[in-house]
């Protein structure tokens, strides 16, 4: 027997027309669907046609493995869901590596459309599982409605509610937003913003780097100040002190080097450096400290960059004298002391220093024109090994010397190199001492090529230590070649020193040279019986007013490098313009993964898949699968799975959507077992 259809063809009830919307009452009633039930009934020992199987055999082969109330898992989506998993974080990764050291707005484009595509298929892949778990729930809340005595059935309208677009392009966006907007998901990619430091374009400027003619003028007025030792005058006063710039230090091979830090009034078209050598811009309170203005937002900050110019620097070595028995003398009859320096401590410090030791210092010594009329010198002393000083004409050379003197009474954990020779009594008529140590330190001021960073919203900071020369240049490398990317500076400002030069500034070092000594001597308490101060206490690797240990040759290098750092260099720096270059930042951005919340998510975008795979309910009355596609709807329809309650209304062709909603969105539908009607036609 063959089925009473073409099941190539969909046939429905006839539907009358008529020329008006109107006149919808005159038209016949809605007519019953062909009823299909033959087809399933013809024969046992054939199979239904292929047009009437509700399953996709592909997605329901072999059997539920985990639990019998649940349907057959589908394998295909499952198995395309789980290699999306596993593909995610290869791909997000591999969108960092791309988006890494974009620009900020290229970053962004490239995080974004990687996460957003990753996102938009896992949503979708969980959208595809999901929506049996919707079919299923559907279905099943229309069998169990239709076995309901007091109301059965289901209206069409909240049917068409539930199955209208189930997985649209709108539904899954709305879930890959929602799922961004989540706090857990938001830092799965983290972003960081990097100003990244480049050192190949760059564009030549001037720096208030140097001492102009008007600072060495004023300088060398000051000069006899600062020779008094009446006076000891100082730049400023201690009540301002702490505003000078601070002291930064670098290491070059075996050396420490000290440098004054710049201040941001250098780097200011009208600013200045504190070697102005004048009262309102000596004193590091008044006009230099620049602020940098948000009025038009945050816009007008722009980045920083890298500053290259030349600036003075300090090496200094120190060892204590030797012998002092015979190169110190504590007390002479004309109340002096005398320390002398051997000529081969020098040799010694200077060859440490990687310099020859100056000839001018080579001159045979004449004591007498060093030594008081009547006092003595030690029999073992040669004068023929004491040196008197020497210049070196690139920057400066100094010997410092420290003779320290304390009263025994202050240094109860005190060593000394010598004592003198008669005692002190104290308040209590305890006998004292006064202890003597020595050093000498050879002090190299010397120009250096720094980089500094300029931030533009903080003050600006030393990067490193390019090179120890007195003129900026290219620092290229096969890698890296420096080109400059405006006019040359000489073509525009023909007045900016090129390099510095330390030929007009000896009136310059003297008073910035005074200066330090004199902060140290105020400090020292000059007039005070023999005490110790803080000062004497860092040459030491003692603390507090008691601590005074031994004169250690390193601890007075450094506290000495870091006062004259910190008193000297600031003044090396007035209103005079050298050259600098200037090294833009680009402003670009770092991508990165957190493993651990993207581990966790895909995780759960995983766990959650498979739980949507494997574990669909089944129908009740163990009815087949039923989903929302037409193949469903033919079963529904056309075996009479769904059958109306009630009259049906009329509807006519070429009605809008809306009106077809309002005719028939009431009617009642109730879900009939096929195989209790099977039972029931035979």
């Amino acid at each position: 027997m063959q089925p009473d259809f073409d099941p190539r063809t969909l046939e429905l009830g006839p539907i009358s027309y008529s020329g008006s919307a109107k006149s919808a009452p005159s038209a016949p009633p809605l007519a019953p669907l062909r009823r299909l039930a033959p087809a399933y009934t013809d024969s046992p020992s054939k199979s239904p046609p292929p047009f009437y199987s509700l399953r996709t055999r592909s997605a329901f082969l072999g059997k539920q493995p985990l639990a019998s109330g649940f349907e057959v898992p589908h394998w295909r989506k499952i198995l395309v869901h789980t290699a999306l998993c596993l593909a995610s974080y290869p791909i997000l990764l591999a969108v960092t590596l791309v988006a890494r050291n974009q620009p900020i707005f290229w970053t962004r484009f490239i995080v974004g459309l990687g996460c957003g595509l990753v996102g938009l298929c896992l949503g979708y892949s969980l959208l595809t599982l999901a929506k049996c778990h919707l079919e299923a729930a559907t279905w099943a809340t229309v069998i169990h409605q239709s076995h309901f005595d007091d109301s059965p059935g289901v209206r069409l309208r909240d049917l068409a509610a539930t199955t209208e677009n189930p997985t649209s392009a709108l539904t899954a966006l709305r879930l890959l937003w929602n799922r961004t907007m989540h706090p857990a998901t938001a830092r799965r990619s983290r972003r960081d913003y990097d100003l990244i430091h480049q050192r190949e374009r760059y564009e030549e400027i001037s720096i208030k780097g140097d001492n102009s003619d008007a600072d060495i003028a004023r300088a060398s007025q000051l000069k006899s100040t600062f020779e008094d030792f009446t006076l000891t005058w100082t730049m400023a006063p201690f009540s301002t002190h702490g505003g000078l710039p601070p002291v930064v230090s670098f290491s070059w091979g075996n050396d420490i080097i000290y440098f004054s830090e710049t201040i941001m009034s250098q780097l200011l078209p009208n600013g200045s450096g504190f070697g102005t050598f004048d009262t309102e811009t000596t004193n590091p309170s008044f006009k230099l400290t620049p602020s940098v203005s948000f009025e038009k937002g945050a816009e007008e900050v722009l980045p920083g960059s890298i500053v290259r110019f030349p600036k003075w620097g300090i090496r200094i070595r120190c060892t204590q004298i030797p012998d002092p028995d015979v190169n110190l003398v504590p007390l002479s009859l004309n109340n002096m002391s005398y320390l002398f320096t051997p000529r081969a401590v020098l040799v010694s410090l200077f060859s440490s220093l990687g310099m020859d030791y100056p000839e001018s210092s080579m001159v045979p010594f004449d004591i007498t024109k060093v030594i008081h009329p009547g006092d003595t010198i030690s029999a073992a002393l040669n004068p023929n090994d004491i040196a008197l000083g020497g210049e070196d004409g690139k920057g400066w050379v100094s010997i410092e010397e420290v003779l320290v003197r304390l009263n025994t009474s202050y240094t109860p954990n005190g060593t000394f190199a010598r004592k003198s020779d008669q005692s002190i009594l104290d308040d209590e008529g305890n006998p004292t001492w006064i202890g003597y140590d020595a050093a000498i330190c050879v002090e190299l001021f010397e120009p250096w090529i720094v980089e500094i960073y300029n931030s533009t919203t903080g003050l600006p900071s030393t990067l490193r230590i390019v090179e120890p020369v007195n003129v900026v240049r290219s620092q290229d490398t096969p890698e890296l070649q420096e080109k400059l990317v405006e006019l040359p500076l000489s073509m525009t400002d023909s007045d900016t020193h090129r390099q510095l030069n330390s030929s007009k500034l000896a009136d310059v070092y003297e008073g910035a040279h005074g200066n330090s000594v004199n902060q140290l001597l105020k400090d020292n308490g000059r007039d005070a019986f023999y005490v110790p101060s803080p000062t004497v206490v860092s040459y030491t690797d003692g603390e507090g007013p008691l601590g005074y240990t031994e004169l250690s040759a390193p601890y007075f290098a450094q506290a000495r490098g870091l006062a004259d750092a910190s008193n000297i260099l600031p003044y090396f720096a007035g209103t005079g313009e050298i050259l600098a270059r200037r090294y833009q930042d680009l402003v670009l951005s770092n991508t990165s993964i957190n493993p651990l919340y993207m581990g966790v998510y895909l995780g759960l975008i995983f766990l959650l898949g498979i739980l949507a795979g494997f574990f669909v309910p089944k129908l009740p009355l163990d009815v087949p699968h039923r989903g929302f596609e037409v193949y469903s709807w033919i079963a529904a329809f056309h075996a009479d799975e769904l059958m109306e309650i009630g009259g049906t209304p009329a509807i006519e062709k070429n009605l809008e959507l809306h009106e077809i909603a309002q005719q028939v969105g009431d009617i009642k539908f109730r879900y009939v077992n096929p195989n209790t009607r099977q039972k029931s036609l035979v």
